[in-house]
């Protein structure tokens, strides 16, 4: 017996070796491993559990451009001026003076360029919809194709949606919408009518009515400005008044101006001293542009100079009497 004994220890011994170290078995459980650190010095991302769910951070609204002066109110809160990098939430607005415009993004969603004289509000914002009101002004839309994502502005009483595409959209003080398409399709919702507004297509939507059957964006834009007869004037204020296609926008001297329903503007304009000459730029959703130049106007505000004149002859004769 003691020697089937030691005969079956020896057979055992480099059989228990065998199983553990060149099959790298172990009795003990596995540690975790921890990533080392790469050369650049950062750690290496572990990888997940298969019961560890994987969290989504979904990509946040920001001011990524400004120009002129920009403001945005909080929910609640009074306007303050608004700083690149500045996250947005849902019931936040922003807005931009006669001279100003700004640019919001969501990377990898879209982006909105907000025009001068524009107020934006943020509406809500999902996984799936990202809603907006334009209160007025104008934006233009950068939508990255994706069918499982909206785009949704309301303007008025009109909402405009698409999954993808470029678009540009208004809204003056008198409530009309105007809406233009450069690439992709965008679906226009008022007074119980849905339209289709494809690229190089716009329509417009008066307060309380149904979107107009969209046409083919005209290749030039209709703007007419009345000009001062006289090229020569005695005060620095100007009136000057012209007419657009309505649901268009204008600057003049580089400042928007209100433009009615009918495209018809006017403005009040502070002129220097001496020569002068006026830029009016009329502007569409549908990417039309039109400047107009005035002749030049000089301004002589110091009038007519003139020096009394005295004969030494005439002290003489008071003196006298």
């Amino acid at each position: 017996m003691f020697i089937v004994a030691v005969a079956a220890f020896i057979i055992a011994v480099p059989l228990v070796y065998y199983l553990m170290f060149e099959r790298g078995l172990s009795v003990t459980e596995p540690k975790e491993i921890i990533p080392k650190a790469t050369d650049g010095g950062a750690a290496t991302e572990p990888v997940a559990k298969p019961d560890e769910p994987v969290s989504i951070v979904p990509s946040a609204l920001s001011l990524t451009e400004t120009e002129g002066n920009v403001e945005i109110g909080r929910a609640g809160r009074d306007w303050q001026p608004a700083e690149i990098g500045t996250v947005l939430s849902s019931r936040d607005r922003i807005r931009t003076d006669p001279t100003a415009r700004a640019v919001l993004a969501m990377p990898g969603v879209f982006s909105v360029e907000l025009d001068s004289s524009s107020e934006f509000e943020v509406k809500s914002l999902t996984d799936t919809v990202s809603r907006f009101l334009l209160e007025d002004g104008m934006i233009s839309a950068e939508v990255v194709d994706n069918p499982d994502k909206l785009f949704e502005v309301e303007a008025a009483d009109s909402l405009a949606r698409t999954s993808g595409g470029s678009f540009k959209m208004s809204k003056n003080k008198q409530g009309l919408v105007a809406l233009g398409t450069s690439r992709g399709t965008v679906e226009v919702q008022a007074a119980g009518k849905i339209i289709q507004v494809r690229k190089g297509f716009l329509t417009r939507i008066a307060k309380g009515k149904p979107p107009q059957d969209p046409i083919k964006v005209p290749s030039n834009l209709f703007l007419k400005v009345r000009w001062p007869r006289k090229k020569e004037m005695s005060a620095r204020q100007l009136v000057l008044s012209g007419k657009t296609t309505s649901g268009s926008r204008v600057r003049v001297g580089g400042t928007v101006v209100i433009v009615d329903s009918k495209g018809r503007f006017r403005k009040v304009l502070a002129l220097k001293e001496g020569a002068n000459r006026v830029q009016i730029e009329a502007y569409d959703v549908g990417g039309n542009r039109n400047i107009k130049i005035s002749p030049k106007i000089v301004v002589d505000t110091r009038g007519d100079s003139f020096q009394i004149r005295t004969s030494p002859e005439m002290w003489e004769k008071n003196k006298k009497k």
